[in-house]
């Protein structure tokens, strides 16, 4: 068993390091930047517990790449604690051979392999959960559990807008409930908790006092709630089914054993109402399906709050009738070879790309020059306008007025580079059409200020001061193609100065340049003699929200 753990060790950490990225990665990567420069004055963050986690790793500067890889290292040590944590609540211990084999069944849950290392809140949301039922179900330790149950609770809110939803039941759940294993009259433990919700909650606000996020965390907080309710809404559907095909065995023994705790509920009453079977385990996976089901949004990665607590359902009624499943052609077929399908799957999705646009990005900006892509895949770059990025809860902002048009923004300060993709295709049909005409495509889904010229020459507007490229359009490498060599047309003459072709420095505002044949002008950014050949890439192919 220890040489399987190091193998899926290994391979985490493989798949940690090259997967693509997804949007919201991006997202929380580059508030970390912001956090981390306090500039939360300039720029929009939520100012998520995540964000301020990862804010000490993202303070240096550094390459793009390097600051996605090192939050993508903390997450996958936080992936392993909660695995960790899981194979603890379910056994209570892993000084034992039933806790290693609870560790690798754990580690072997494909849903977490999809959602568990990536750059998300939703991850730290459930080492939260988990640790509270570690302190109040698994490892009960009275007043102190509920201490630490408080604080949890507390801090679970300020990694996400959405945990109340989980913690606010929980909580009252073992409140009004205690297990008898906690030994403390309900009053004391009802102190404890609020002792410690108090605890964690001053010092929370002190520490977003002392960072200036207060503002921040406050008004991404009271807008979230607006912004759910107005959120176009779609079903579970696809959650439910990535779960049956992904770990089928799992789901069937926790489907049976939902249906055994309501069975036996039905048949007993109230003398069912206890925590010595898997009832508690039972209440918890329906309540984070209930949870799921109000969740205006429902993606793919809502699952890391639904398998954890279908694992802990199952393996408690599996141990209550005589222990995990053995080796076998069942286990081999419902639960190794689907997690294997779904590795391999997810294997194929890398961010080759998307760390290519990164550096093709970083090459042509100075470090202090924005970048756009309403997603943050540059985070070493600082964002183009306040709101910068768009997502389902906040993209009917962008079109009804809510928020300023992102065309406005950009107007007053041209990025030299602008990545579309699925989140830009949001934006109102102005603000696209602004996009579209503003910044000449290398590829679709990157674009670079540049004029172009149509034969006999004309005049052209730079919208950003700096270095650009004026060559003969098919020398350009505008729109995908690979630079043909050819020379500016003799006789080229670029503000009434004859010119040859080559690197110039232009001032912003209306230019002219003569020219036989058709020519363009590139930016070019601080150093480079030719843009960066990136091939033809459909910009709806950069992000994926379903593997």
């Amino acid at each position: 068993m220890a040489a399987a753990l190091i193998l899926l060790a290994g391979l985490s950490a493989v798949l940690a390091a090259r997967r693509v990225y997804q949007a919201d990665e991006c997202q929380t990567v580059t508030m970390a930047r912001v956090d981390a420069r306090a500039e939360s004055g300039r720029y929009f963050t939520d100012a998520s517990l995540a964000t301020v986690a990862l804010a000490p790793l993202m303070r240096a500067d550094a390459p793009s790449r390097v600051l996605f890889a090192r939050a993508r290292a903390a997450m996958l040590v936080l992936f392993w604690a909660n695995l960790l944590l899981l194979a603890l609540c379910a056994e209570g211990t892993l000084a034992s051979r039933q806790g290693l084999t609870a560790l690798l069944a754990a580690a072997t849950l494909a849903p977490l392999w999809d959602y568990g290392f990536e750059v998300r809140h939703d991850n730290l949301l459930l080492s939260g959960l988990l640790l509270s039922w570690l302190v109040l179900r698994a490892r009960p330790r009275g007043r102190l559990s509920y201490l630490a149950a408080g604080a949890l609770a507390a801090a679970m809110q300020f990694a996400a807008f959405k945990s109340f939803a989980f913690w606010v039941p929980l909580s009252a759940a073992f409140l009004l409930f205690p297990p008898p294993g906690h030994r403390a009259p309900r009053g004391a433990l009802a102190a404890s908790w609020l002792a410690g919700a108090a605890l964690a909650f001053s010092a929370g606000r002190l520490l977003y006092g002392a960072l200036g996020l207060w503002p921040s965390y406050a008004a991404d907080f009271s807008g979230m709630a607006g912004a759910a309710a107005r959120a176009a809404r779609f079903g579970p559907w696809r959650v439910f089914g990535r779960a049956l095909v992904q770990t089928p065995l799992l789901s069937a023994l926790a489907l049976f054993a939902l249906w055994s705790a309501a069975r036996d509920l039905s048949r007993r009453g109230r003398a069912a109402l206890g925590w010595e079977g898997s009832l508690p385990e039972a209440v918890l996976l329906a309540g984070a399906i209930l949870v799921l089901c109000a969740d205006p949004t429902p993606y793919g990665y809502n699952i890391l709050f639904v398998t954890p607590f279908a694992f802990l359902l199952a393996w408690r009624e599996a141990r209550a009738r005589g222990g995990p499943p053995r080796p076998g052609a069942a286990l081999l077929a419902l639960h190794l070879v689907p997690f294997a399908a779904a590795v391999a799957w997810e294997s194929a999705w890398t961010n080759a790309r998307q760390v290519r646009l990164m550096d093709a990005a970083e090459a042509l900006t100075a470090p202090g020059e924005p970048v756009y892509d309403a997603m943050g895949l540059v985070p070493s770059r600082p964002p183009a306008v306040f709101h910068w990025f768009d997502q389902s809860l906040v993209r009917a902002n962008f079109t009804d007025g809510a928020w300023p048009p992102v065309r406005a923004a950009l107007a007053k300060d041209p990025p030299p580079v602008v990545i579309p993709n699925y989140r830009t295709d949001w934006l109102s049909g102005p603000d696209r059409d602004f996009l579209l005409s503003r910044w000449a495509a290398l590829s679709d889904d990157f674009r670079v200020l540049a004029a172009v010229v149509p034969a006999g020459g004309g005049a052209f507007t730079v919208l950003r001061a700096g270095r650009y490229r004026v060559s003969d359009l098919s020398d350009s490498g505008l729109g995908g193609t690979t630079p043909s060599g050819r020379p500016l047309a003799p006789g080229s003459r670029l503000d009434g100065v004859p010119f040859a072709g080559g690197v110039a420095v232009l001032s912003a505002g209306p230019h002219r340049l003569r020219s036989a044949r058709p020519a363009a002008a590139v930016w070019m950014g601080p150093s480079l003699s030719r843009p960066p050949f990136l091939g033809w890439r459909d910009r709806r192919r950069l992000f994926v929200d379903w593997y």
